[in-house]
């Protein structure tokens, strides 16, 4: 447990100080050219930049125990942020992302930058799984007493093998990838008294199923 808490400050460390770089010179360029206020996507971009900030020191505590803070959550509110934040990507790399919600929607009961986080690791699995003019869907429901949200892409899928160590921290088939995120994503889902499910054909593209209990 030790090397993994070494690993885990490591990463976080090597990411941090670019990415506080990358901060720094997107304020100093709003302060030398503050018309870039009103461009597209720029607010959303320091949004993002904010959030992965976020997302490091959520990483710099991924072996505590300690329970996270939970409240009511309004899983729309946290869908509609996911694809704000995803236009621009998809947009840039020529994916078609839909996203497929109710008019109503029972809240759950969990901690709504940890749930992002989970949606956001699918969904970023999902486009990088796709080609060109890849497709990509996020849906949710209710069912019964639980919420089903199903991340579906068209990529290039996964043999039984991959499947098995899927969610096995620093289990990566990607020559750049940590192999933390799918670990992180059931830790958080678990955490929410959920659960996670994977369904996968070479060729033809991946399902994740997430139930939550809802309120």
């Amino acid at each position: 447990m030790e090397d993994t808490n070494f690993t885990v400050a490591k990463i976080t460390h090597e990411i941090r100080n670019p990415l506080t770089l990358i901060n720094s010179s997107l304020q100093l360029i709003e302060s030398m050219h503050p018309e870039v206020k009103d461009f597209q996507f720029w607010s959303q971009t320091l949004e993002d930049v904010s959030y992965v900030n976020q997302l490091l020191e959520d990483l710099s505590i991924y072996s505590d125990k300690r329970r996270f803070f939970m409240c009511e959550v309004d899983l729309k509110e946290v869908i509609h942020s996911l694809e704000e934040s995803l236009k621009p990507y998809a947009q840039m790399n020529r994916k078609h992302f839909a996203v497929h919600m109710p008019a109503q929607l029972p809240a759950v009961f969990g901690n709504p930058m940890k749930l992002k986080q989970a949606f956001l690791n699918l969904l970023k699995n999902a486009f990088e799984s796709t080609g060109e003019d890849g497709c990509v869907s996020l849906s949710i429901r209710k069912y019964l007493d639980q919420i089903i949200i199903r991340v579906v892409d068209d990529g290039c899928g996964m043999n039984q093998e991959t499947i098995d160590t899927l969610f096995k921290p620093f289990s990566s088939n990607k020559s750049y990838g940590t192999g933390l995120g799918l670990a992180i994503t059931q830790k958080i889902i678990q955490a929410h008294y959920g659960d996670i499910e994977v369904a996968s054909t070479l060729g033809r593209g991946t399902t994740f199923t997430i139930t939550l209990p809802h309120i």
